[in-house]
């Protein structure tokens, strides 16, 4: 019985401290580092391979920021989420993940602007980003570029176009796909692709009031409505919540009776 009672106790203590570990965002390395103590002491706890003494728990407690009681606590791991500090500490790793994978579609910040929603378009259709230019264009793998536009449904209902419309930005437009992604909050709901003439008469709009003020045009909108009513919708959010790969847009053409089919 009482080494049953042990057993019981020294995993509890394995699964608190691993949980309050990486609650706390640290490596074995970073909390036997704080803790001066040996790493393997560490993985050994963890591991339920030894019992450790007084004088090591209070060592990890004291650089857990915990009682060491709650070392023991059944309650001790859940109480940790309930600080801002270390619930972002718990997630900033997966975080930095996501800025790594970023980085290979060539997004620097995924803070910036519209980087997070940026990347995940361009994982789902297989595009790349297209660094230096104006607006969240990108490129597909036979050289055709795209004009990539974002909508928080949250909070509107219009794509915005660009801070300064005027002919050259317009003669940019015409020549390039457009995907229209549709968002609630940080969800990707659907991607919509336009054809540059389904746009012409938002295009003939805009150069025929630059042409009266000779003044580049501030953000011109885009309904969602119209959008809608003119795109081929290819991609849709899943029941589950999972991202999944949609179409690789350059063989687009070959499924656009297959996408139509199950609109």
């Amino acid at each position: 019985m009482g080494n049953r009672t042990n057993s019981e106790i020294q995993k509890r203590l394995a699964n608190n401290l691993r949980k309050f570990r990486k609650g706390k965002g640290l490596s074995q390395e970073d909390l036997a580092d704080s803790a001066q103590i040996d790493r393997t002491h560490i993985g050994n706890i963890e591991n339920c391979r030894n019992s450790p003494g007084l004088d090591i728990l209070g060592r990890l407690a004291d650089a857990l920021q915990i009682d060491v009681k709650d070392l023991f606590s059944n309650e001790a791991p859940e109480s940790i989420s309930q600080k801002p500090i270390d619930r972002l500490n718990e997630i900033i790793p997966h975080i930095r993940e996501y800025q790594n994978l970023a980085t290979e579609f060539g997004i620097e910040d995924v803070f910036q602007e519209n980087g997070g929603k940026l990347l995940q378009t361009l994982v789902i259709t297989g595009l790349k980003n297209l660094p230096g230019r104006e607006g969240n264009d990108a490129i597909d793998e036979k050289g055709m570029e795209y004009e990539l536009k974002t909508v928080n449904i949250n909070l509107t209902r219009s794509f915005s176009t660009h801070h300064h419309i005027n002919p050259t930005i317009i003669g940019k437009y015409k020549k390039v796909k457009w995907l229209f992604c549709v968002y609630a909050g940080i969800e990707i709901i659907e991607i919509f692709e336009v054809r540059p003439k389904a746009l012409e008469p938002y295009f003939v709009s805009w150069e025929e009031k630059w042409k009266v003020s000779k003044k580049d045009i501030n953000n011109p909108k885009i309904p969602l409505k119209f959008v809608q009513k003119v795109g081929i919708s290819i991609y849709k959010q899943t029941e589950h919540g999972r991202i999944m790969a949609g179409p690789v847009l350059s063989h687009f053409p070959n499924q656009r009776n297959k996408i139509r089919r199950t609109r």
